[in-house]
Parts: C-alpha cells; sequence; structure tokens
C-alpha cells in the first residue's frame, strides 16, 4: 500500500469521538431516589456541616471533636471512595491544602487541620451552597472533570480492537513466533517476546535506544513482514501537544529491513493536522510526514480510519 497516498486518506478521513477515547466514571446513580453509598455519604456530610455550623459556641469538647472525627470518617475512612469530588474537598484547592496532601497527615494531625477549614467552608460557602441547593450532580461534575487525569489502557485497548476486527490475533503459545503472523503490546507485558522475535528477525529497533529503551505500544506480524506501531492519543493543540506531534513524526524517520514504522496518531489534533495551511507548526509537521513517507517508503503515519484500512490491506 502507498504510504503517501494512505496518508492522504487519513488527511480526509477526520478523527471523531469514540468509546475508546472515553475516560468516564460514574459516581452517582442514575435516579435521585436511589441513592449509592456516594450520594449518602455526601448527603450526610453536608448535614454535619449544618449542624456544626447551628450548634456553634454549644458544643462540648467532646461533641466537637465528634462531629469533626465523623466527618474525618466520611472523607477519609474505609468508605471514602469518590469523597474527593464533594465540594468541602474541592474547596481545600482554596487554601492550598488538596485533599491528597490533607489525607496523608496523621490522623491527629489532619483533623486539628480539619476543623480549621470546616470552620471556613461553613463561613465562605455552606450558606451560599444551601441557599441555591447543595446536589450530588457536582460529584459527577468533578469526576467528568477530572477525566483528563485517567491513564489506563484505552490507548492499546482500541489497537486490540482494531487488529482483532482485521482478522488478527494476539500471540498465543503454540505460534511460530519466527515466521507466524500475530500482533503484540510490548508495553503492556509482551516485552520480552518482543525482543526475541527483534534478535530472531534481526530487527535492531534504535528508536529503543534513543527513547532508553521504550517499548512501541504494538508491534504487528505477518509472515516475512513486521510493523511497529507507535500510538499517540492527542486533543487539541498547544506547546506540549505541538513536541509529541514532533516526537511521533520522528518514529517514521527510522528504518529496519522487512520492517515498517507506523505512526498512528488520533484524537481531534490529528484533525488540525489535516485542516493546516499556510506556514505554522502544523503545516511544517505536515511536510515533515510527507518527507519522511517519501524517504521511507515502507512506514506510515495514520489516523483511525487510517489504521483501520491498513490493517485490513496487511
Amino acid at each position: 500500500m502507498d504510504n503517501v497516498k494512505l496518508f492522504e486518506y487519513s488527511l480526509k478521513t477526520s478523527e471523531t469521538f469514540d468509546s475508546a477515547s472515553a475516560k468516564e466514571k460514574i459516581v452517582i446513580s442514575g435516579d435521585a431516589k436511589i441513592k449509592n453509598e456516594v450520594m449518602k455519604n455526601n448527603e450526610r456530610l453536608i448535614a454535619l456541616f449544618t449542624t456544626y455550623e447551628t450548634m456553634n459556641g454549644k458544643l462540648t469538647k467532646e461533641q466537637d471533636e465528634g462531629i469533626v472525627g465523623e466527618i474525618d470518617n466520611i472523607l477519609f475512612g474505609k468508605n471514602k471512595a469518590h469523597m474527593n469530588y464533594t465540594a468541602f474537598s474541592q474547596y481545600l484547592m482554596v487554601w492550598d491544602m488538596p485533599y491528597s496532601a490533607l489525607q496523608s497527615h496523621s490522623e491527629a494531625e489532619r483533623r486539628h487541620h480539619l476543623r480549621g477549614l470546616i470552620i471556613k467552608y461553613i463561613k465562605e460557602r455552606h450558606q451560599m451552597y444551601m441557599s441555591h441547593g447543595y446536589s450530588n450532580i457536582v460529584m459527577q461534575v468533578v469526576s467528568d472533570n477530572y477525566s483528563h487525569k485517567r491513564g489506563g489502557s484505552t490507548g492499546t485497548d482500541k489497537l486490540a480492537n482494531l487488529l482483532e476486527r482485521a482478522g488478527i490475533a494476539h500471540y498465543e503459545s503454540g505460534f511460530d513466533l519466527i515466521n507466524g503472523s500475530f500482533y503484540l503490546l510490548p508495553d503492556k507485558g509482551d516485552k520480552k517476546l518482543f525482543k526475541k522475535i527483534c534478535e530472531g528477525r534481526g530487527i535492531k529497533f534504535i528508536w529503543s535506544t534513543a527513547k532508553t529503551g521504550k517499548m512501541p505500544d504494538c508491534y504487528i506480524q505477518k509472515a516475512s513482514k513486521s510493523y511497529i506501531v507507535e500510538h499517540k492519543h492527542k486533543k487539541g493543540g498547544g506547546g506540549g501537544q505541538n513536541s509529541q506531534i514532533v516526537e511521533i513524526v520522528d518514529f517514521i524517520k527510522y528504518s529496519d529491513e522487512n520492517v515498517s514504522y507506523v505512526a498512528f496518531l488520533d484524537g481531534i489534533l490529528f484533525n488540525e493536522l489535516a485542516d493546516a495551511s499556510g506556514e505554522n507548526k502544523m503545516s511544517t509537521a505536515k511536510k515533515d510526514i510527507i518527507n519522511c513517507l517519501n524517504t521511507n517508503k515502507n512506514n506510515y503515519f495514520v489516523n483511525t480510519a487510517g489504521f483501520s484500512k491498513l490493517v485490513l490491506d496487511i
């Protein structure tokens, strides 16, 4: 398959939102009337803030410690799951005291800090939120906002799904390691097998040496032909994203006999590459890609549509 034509095909086929890119975590129930443990804990927390405010100046030392202790147990006890998404936990950031930092303190020290933070929260936020109406929805909103921090194996899952759909199976014991047809995920447990194949086939894979031993995301073998795949899922542009465009373009500058280096970029950043014109970083990257593909005719630069087309043609 002509590598430049496949790149042009990828440019014409926009990246869309797909389930493999989602990093969703549902923390509240789908029905407000059916309360899960997270919702019950959040509502109990709000009630305790109201009690602490109402009884201000009237609590004995033991009562005060009891309320602060229960708040501490809800936030940091054995049933603390998702309590970092509460309105109070988010308020901690105002005082440069992230939930994780407060959690790391000893119980006595944590409760000492917690007492002061509760007083500030009640004064500056609790009545405001009571006036507008507290809702468990905020916990789901915060969970969604934290989605960009979630890693996971969605990238390799997507690669595996596309390959399985194309009829290429993951390596299993008994397959011909040197001449068989299969795929590996070297960065997800198949490192030893990948290294053994490189030795058996004389694949130098100098890119790994340049990247201090980094493994590729995927290796595909079809009889005598090998495909080494580096996958990047990227959002919109920016300094960090642009530098990673340069990094993945660099991948297709390498070559080995009977080996194709495949740079697979998905996410909406690929669409920016497709739309690039004039003299900007993305236009420069597009020109670099075409130059690399013309120099290394075995290599490929693709998006989801292009990768799907490539593996069907292998």
